[in-house]
């Protein structure tokens, strides 16, 4: 769960009016000696509104690190995150938020613990042996910019669905370490759509159908399932000053790479969550099925439901 990195426009996008959350994840430990590691922060909120009415603004930020490889690969990325939700028809709950998020991103990697075909002495490898090799430079700083849209939708009782679009590194900055040649970064185009349907029969119960879809250059991700999910204790109908608690329990594949499994408990202002990866291309000959172990822990928090203008009052966004 990061909605920040999913869509710019999802910030400040949710129930409450406080949003932390922090990841981790580790892959591809039953391949590489050297794993690959991401950690990602991020922290959003509704902004107070001034005035009556039915807009408002979310602000927030994300950092995310990942860590790759002998090269001891880093990239580092921190960004600050606007968005302006326009209330479209708010006794349907409509919404149409556009966002924003501008930063810097820092790439680096180390020479030291790089072996290369010329120290191999015909018996072993000499590190004393020179390799040939020129570092030519160890790291980068850039400016990363995105864009996104995205419309929330209440249909009646049951349901609500939220999608949206997005277009990232719309700058394409250099990310050569190089000064030589010039690696423009690719711009990304995302598509995320998620809607939740609670069973008229039992309240509390609720389907949550998804797909995320991004491409960026020849790469390209699609994810597509579904959770359930079960409250077990409801919000504070008025004051909304208590959350409510549930279980959640999802079931996605990534097409051409990997089915994974997801498991959250939301209780009361806290949700915990992890996910496990079972590989299915043709590296599981490799991995033993093995991908990637990520946890979640996410803290909201209703801050501003006894204001009097609260745009907020009356909505129920889908709850990621």
């Amino acid at each position: 769960t990061s909605p920040l990195n999913l869509n710019p426009a999802l910030t400040g996008v949710m129930n409450e009016d406080l949003r932390l959350i922090a990841n981790y994840r580790n892959q591809w430990k039953s391949v590489s000696a050297e794993p690959y590691s991401t950690i990602s922060f991020s922290t959003d909120g509704t902004l107070p509104p001034k005035r009556k009415t039915n807009d408002f603004f979310g602000i927030g930020m994300v950092a995310n690190r990942d860590y790759a490889g002998a090269s001891q690969l880093k990239v580092t990325q921190a960004n600050l995150s606007l968005s302006y939700n326009k209330m479209l028809a708010p006794a349907s709950g409509g919404m149409l938020s556009m966002g924003f998020q501008a930063g810097a991103g820092q790439r680096s990697m180390s020479y030291e613990a790089l072996t290369w075909d010329k120290q191999y002495n015909g018996i072993r490898y000499d590190p004393a042996i020179p390799s040939g090799e020129s570092p030519v430079g160890s790291s980068l700083t850039y400016l990363d910019i995105s864009f996104g849209v995205n419309w929330s939708q209440t249909f009646g009782k049951n349901f609500r669905l939220s999608t949206g679009t997005s277009l990232w590194h719309v700058n394409k900055p250099s990310i050569s370490l190089s000064k030589i040649a010039d690696d423009p970064l690719y711009m990304k185009v995302g598509f995320n759509a998620v809607g939740q349907y609670t069973l008229p029969s039992r309240p509390g119960t609720s389907i949550m159908p998804s797909i995320v879809y991004f491409q960026q250059g020849t790469q390209r991700l699609i994810n597509v399932g579904a959770a359930w999910r079960y409250r077990l204790v409801e919000q504070s109908r008025y004051t909304g000053w208590v959350s409510e608690t549930a279980l959640v329990a999802g079931l996605y594949y990534r097409v051409k790479d990997a089915a994974f499994l997801n498991l959250r408990i939301d209780y009361l202002d806290f949700s915990f969550g992890v996910n496990y990866d079972f590989n299915v291309s043709t590296l599981q000959v490799a991995s033993s099925s093995r991908g990637g172990m990520e946890f979640c822990l996410m803290y909201k928090k209703a801050l501003l439901q006894k204001q009097r203008y609260n745009p907020k009052n009356g909505l129920k966004f889908v709850q990621y």
